[in-house]
């Protein structure tokens, strides 16, 4: 059997989709062809591919004159993507509560260690985005552990429309002490394959979806 690699392109198109939803591409930035073919060392063509598959996921437009712009998300879209998230995580948390082991929890156990360290230091900008990451971290690890590709691959998708970036942006301040609080708890609550961990995800859920509502930015947006 032949093993099947990635092109090139698939390569630039998975590089940008990270940068994307690690936050460090923001929404609206233009992206610069030939800068990101240079810092690749790639030319310009399987750029443009990825770029052309990219907007076909309606992540980014592309106007003449080759200027390309990460897609801003609306209300609408934004509201949409967090009720999609609420979703996944909720069901990936049903799939396993009941018989994970708390091996298999070690990752997420080690997130919430290190955001335990996080939190007991002054907040400055370079510690929340650093809390920030960790939070992605934390629930990408959720839907990772239903062991569903398809699960996987649709989360991957709806934080490539709306990271946690830009969700901490414009909701209301975050609380990270009572973000932890909800982690720990969760994780707690997890390794007793208890369903009370299920009510505190959604409640985790529904509280992150009121900072968002509530955020004078996102009052803001179109």
């Amino acid at each position: 059997m032949e093993i099947e690699y990635p092109s090139l392109s698939d390569r630039v198109y998975e590089y940008l989709c990270n940068q994307i939803i690690d936050g460090n591409i923001k929404y609206g930035e233009r992206l610069n062809i030939k800068g990101i073919s240079e810092q690749l060392k790639v030319s310009t063509m399987p750029v443009r591919d990825a770029l052309k598959k990219l907007e076909m996921e309606n992540v980014v437009r592309i106007k003449p004159r080759s200027n390309c712009f990460v897609t801003i998300p609306t209300k609408k879209s934004i509201l949409d993507a967090v009720v999609m998230r609420e979703v996944l995580e909720l069901h990936a948390a049903k799939l396993i509560y009941r018989t994970i082991a708390d091996a298999e929890l070690q990752p997420m156990q080690n997130i919430v260690a290190d955001m335990k360290k996080i939190i007991e230091k002054e907040p400055t900008r370079n510690i929340m985005n650093r809390y920030i990451y960790l939070d992605l971290l934390f629930h990408t690890e959720l839907c990772n552990l239903a062991g569903n590709d398809y699960l996987k691959k649709f989360y991957r998708e709806v934080n490539l429309h709306l990271n946690m970036t830009f969700i901490y942006r414009i909701g209301t301040p975050p609380n990270i002490r009572e973000s932890f609080r909800d982690h720990k708890r969760f994780v707690e609550k997890l390794s007793g394959n208890s369903p009370e961990s299920l009510d505190l995800l959604a409640e985790h859920l529904e509280r992150s979806k009121g900072h968002i509502v509530q955020g004078r930015l996102f009052q803001s947006l179109e």
